[in-house]
């Protein structure tokens, strides 16, 4: 019998032992929980870090691998299954080779670091970094390979990208700092001479023929330096792209043959031999853009005979390649001269680049480092290519592979009638008859010609007004647009010398506004456009805007003279050209009570002319394009779709306008008249949307 008291002790004790265990169950259960999260926790980790993570044995089966490594190799088109599989199931032998010799490395107890390359069937590569040690068991026994790997393709592609820039930044840096140097040696120099004949002229102005001789070294110091910066601003225009691409049909040996009639000079002057050879399968026509072209040959050659000492420059043209109307023309300019060395061929199509720096005196004044930057430009521009061969001494071979394509039809139809060779001073060709000028003013006529010159400069303003006053001129001078609009308004002109660049407004939007003025007479001004510089896009608004022609600066006697005997001769001066004469256009711009005897209806009225300023606007953007691209039949067909619209809405003189130059195209084909009926369209329309325009108003 169990006392009362030992009952309640063992009770008691039963209690503890009972509260115990539910302790330790309670703990058990907090740890299970606890390492169930951390195991959770830890496989998150691992299966969603982004790099591979994978586990091989010794013999370099897969154990495991991580879900970001099953997703890239999924990605990759590979296996992603790879426990109890091996690298050479998995990846090509040479890879595999590669991964085995690193892991024989881990095996062996070293830690590894490693960029590793796999290439795969399609030849795409991806980059790893890699890191591996060895896989472990309790007792630190090596078991295996533990390895996690990071794609880092993307970013060695970004690293070699800014490595390939930074070299080119270091290389475009030096070439600008050798090109400083280069500048400030040939600015100096005829900068030198200029102040230093201007200062002998000044000390010693009573010997002619001293005054004569040092004003002639003046005017070549000052050629010399104006050549230079527009070598210059040529550069800078090519490297901005300001230079339009062009593909429009031209006369393919007529560029070539204007090309070697600019370097007859030289080549006389040298005593060496330019020999053409021409591939007789090359059309006559191609289309394309004929004035890259000719730059490109046109600096390859001047270079080609610069560096020639003696012997010969050969110009190869010939076609590579002809498949249906597509042509690939093989260009190869061969010189004898004093050749590039290897190690700097790469450079020369580098802007700022000359082999030969100017101070040191060799070449002198041949290039500023620009020019065969500006072929290579060009070529990639027409989706060309060039390539070099040279040997010190020896020679340079330029060769040139340049698509165009073959016209429809081999004949002048489309071809652009406005030569533009990029020596000649007149940027717009002037008729023949001013072909065999006497410079000695014998074809100067008596009668004195007012003309208008627009100049903010008035240096510049004053050596033009003594040149012209010597061939008997009466001039007006204007410093800026406003002055300039006044005076076309009090005075009748024989012709306007009109600088592009003036203060208040540019030539071209001044030239747009005198011909605003002009529209309502049948009298119209020449104006001609000075110009220290022009590109084919500046070009062709000038001329769209009423110019009938550009000059670049400085103007020359000689070239005053052609301009005189060719815009103002002496049987048309108070006259109007035979064109305008010919073909006016007369009356109001819009003839309102027209419409209202036909629509008798003013709200109509309105809508119809809204419907024509649209129409006007979309036209006046499609016009100058097409006009580029010497694209005539649509130009008629704008025209004759005007003809007949303007004639409803009371539009006279765009009616007129059209009928012109509908009739001439008709029974003409393109050239300076039909140009010059164009720009008479192109100002009728926009006279004819100002006022309905205002009129809506």
């Amino acid at each position: 019998m169990i006392h009362s008291e030992q009952k309640n002790i063992w009770i008691s004790k039963e209690k503890e032992l009972l509260d115990i265990i539910s302790k330790q169950k309670k703990e058990i259960k907090n740890l299970k929980n606890k390492f169930e999260k951390d195991i959770f926790t830890l496989n998150f980790i691992v299966q969603n870090l982004p790099g591979s993570i994978y586990w091989k044995n010794k013999n370099g089966s897969y154990l495991g691998n991580n879900d970001y490594a099953k997703r890239l190799m999924q990605a990759l088109g590979l296996e992603t299954d790879v426990v109890g599989k091996t690298d050479y199931d998995i990846f090509p032998k040479e890879v595999a080779d590669d991964f085995k010799r690193a892991d024989l490395k881990v095996l062996s107890g070293e830690n590894l670091v490693v960029e590793e390359v796999t290439t795969f069937s399609d030849a795409t590569e991806m980059i790893q970094l890699s890191s591996k040690i060895p896989l472990l068991d309790k007792t630190k026994k090596i078991v295996g390979i533990l390895g996690i790997s990071l794609d880092i393709t993307k970013l060695k592609k970004t690293e070699f990208a800014l490595q390939v820039a930074l070299e080119k930044a270091k290389a475009a840096s030096q070439a600008k700092t050798d090109f400083l140097e280069n500048m400030r040696h040939d600015i100096r120099t005829p900068l030198s001479g200029i102040v230093g004949c201007a200062e002998i002229i000044r000390k010693d102005s009573t010997n002619a023929k001293k005054v004569k001789e040092y004003a002639d070294n003046l005017i070549q110091s000052s050629e010399a330096l104006l050549n230079f910066l527009n070598k210059i601003l040529d550069g800078i225009k090519v490297a901005t792209g300001e230079i339009p691409l062009l593909k429009k049909k031209f006369d393919f040996k007529k560029k070539i043959q204007d090309i070697i009639d600019l370097n007859k000079s030289l080549v006389a002057e040298k005593k060496l031999d330019l020999i053409l050879k021409l591939d007789k399968a090359i059309p006559p026509y191609l289309i394309g853009d004929p004035v890259r072209l000719q730059r490109i040959i046109l600096e390859l050659v001047t270079n080609a005979l610069n560096f020639t000492k003696k012997g010969q420059v050969y110009i190869e043209l010939k076609i590579k390649k002809h498949e249906a109307h597509n042509i690939i023309l093989e260009i190869k300019i061969i010189d004898t001269g004093i050749g590039i060395s290897v190690d700097r061929q790469e450079e020369i199509f580098t802007r700022f680049t000359r082999l030969t720096p100017a101070y040191q005196g060799i070449y002198k004044g041949l290039g500023l480092g620009l020019g065969l930057s500006i072929v290579k430009q060009f070529i990639d521009d027409l989706g060309g290519e060039i390539y070099v061969e040279s040997q010190l001494n020896k020679g340079t071979i330029f060769t040139c592979f340049i698509p165009f394509q073959e016209p429809l039809v081999m004949d002048v139809i489309g071809v652009e009638y406005v030569s533009l060779p990029f020596e000649s001073k007149i940027i717009k060709n002037i008729p023949e008859t001013t072909s065999s000028i006497d410079y000695n003013h014998q074809n100067v006529d008596s009668h004195q010609r007012k003309l208008l010159l627009v100049e903010d400069d008035q240096l510049s303003a004053n050596i033009v007004q003594n040149m012209l006053s010597e061939l008997n001129c009466i001039i007006d001078i204007a410093f800026d647009a406003k002055t300039a609009l006044q005076k076309v308004l009090k005075h009748n002109y024989h012709l306007i010398l009109m600088d592009i660049g003036l203060p208040d407004m540019d030539g071209i939007s001044l030239t747009h506004r005198i011909r605003l003025q002009q529209w309502q007479k049948e009298d119209t001004t020449p104006i001609i456009g000075l110009t220290a510089h022009i590109d084919v896009e500046s070009r062709q608004r000038c001329l769209d805007a009423g110019m009938n022609a550009i000059i670049l600066k400085p103007l020359k006697k000689e070239t005053a003279i052609e301009l005189l005997e060719t815009f103002v001769p002496n049987q048309y001066i108070n006259k109007i050209s035979p064109l305008a004469k010919k073909r006016p256009v007369t009356g109001p711009v819009l003839e309102i009570d027209s419409m209202k005897a036909l629509l008798k209806n003013e709200v109509l009225i309105k809508d119809c002319l809204k419907l024509m300023v649209t129409g006007i606007e979309q036209d006046l953007t499609k016009l100058p394009y097409l006009h580029q691209t010497a694209n005539w039949q649509a130009i008629r067909e704008i025209a004759h779709k005007w003809q007949g619209a303007s004639s409803y809405c009371g539009a006279n003189r765009l009616e007129q306008a059209c009928m012109h130059l509908v009739d001439y195209l008709r029974e003409n084909g393109p050239n300076e008249s039909a140009n010059t009926l164009y720009r008479q369209l192109i100002q009728e329309m926009e006279a004819a949307k100002a006022v309905c325009e205002d009129y809506i108003k």
